[in-house]
């Protein structure tokens, strides 16, 4: 039986990742492994009342159940959880970085990867399926088309009119107003803040500069070994099928 509810939706998604995943054909475990480390580090970060719906591919997509009578301590939290996800995501960027163990193409470049998220408010109905809640509906739609905008920046936070309007601030920052044609939704109008205001908040948690410890690289390390293995025994190509990766 479905299940009717108000809710947060909040997509964070990993800007250059097709990019990032078809260039670095030769290095393609090393480009997997640190999508999924970024992709495990904001799932961390994330506290409830925001829960995980989906991992898709390049992105998680959030959402926060919400009634009438707790929505505010909701939107509170969640926009908590905004800034904190680009915390984690930095520092998870960050402390690769330091893990000063390959030099192959994609770990020198992992530092191009960027964060955007997108946020809209409304209604969705959740489906149990297979020991899992599926949520549908319109506003659902919404946030997902919202990944795909007139925005000059790769690094961002998008919220529809509605969404901010629930949120009725960002912490004293003024955004920029965009009004987007979504395919199969029509025009939104919508408000967004750029990563660079965000990470000179007051309370942004900067990365720390914490040198991994000798296990935490030795990790990293087997993590990263099939292609370090492959070019041990001469073989430096990895070929692959990239045609269903997500633009």
């Amino acid at each position: 039986m479905s299940k009717q509810t108000n809710a947060v939706f909040l997509v964070a998604d990993i800007s250059g990742y097709t990019r990032f995943m078809k260039m670095h054909e030769v290095s393609l475990n090393h480009a997997k492994q640190i999508v999924v480390r970024l992709l495990k580090a904001m799932i961390k970060a994330a506290k409830p009342p925001l829960k995980v719906a989906e991992l898709e591919g390049d992105a998680v997509f959030f959402y926060a159940p919400c009634s009438g009578k707790d929505f505010k301590k909701v939107t509170d939290s969640v926009k908590k959880q905004i800034v904190n996800l680009f915390a984690a995501f930095k520092q998870e960027l960050y402390t690769m970085t330091l893990m000063d163990i390959c030099e192959c193409q994609a770990c020198m470049s992992a530092g191009d990867l960027k964060l955007k998220q997108v946020v809209h408010t409304g209604e969705a109905e959740l489906e149990y399926i297979n020991k899992t809640d599926k949520l549908f509906g319109v506003d659902v739609i919404v946030v997902h088309r919202m990944l795909k905008n007139s925005v000059p920046s790769n690094e961002y936070i998008m919220m529809t009119d509605t969404a901010y309007g629930n949120f009725t601030d960002f912490y004293g920052l003024k955004p920029e107003k965009y009004r987007e044609n979504f395919d199969g939704i029509g025009e939104v109008d919508t408000q967004v803040f750029y990563a660079d205001d965000i990470f000179n908040l007051p309370g942004f948690t900067q990365p720390e500069s914490v040198k991994p410890s000798f296990k935490e690289r030795m990790f990293w390390k087997l993590k990263l070994a099939p292609k370090t293995l492959l070019g041990f025994i001469g073989i430096r190509t990895m070929k692959g099928n990239y045609r269903n990766l997500p633009e």
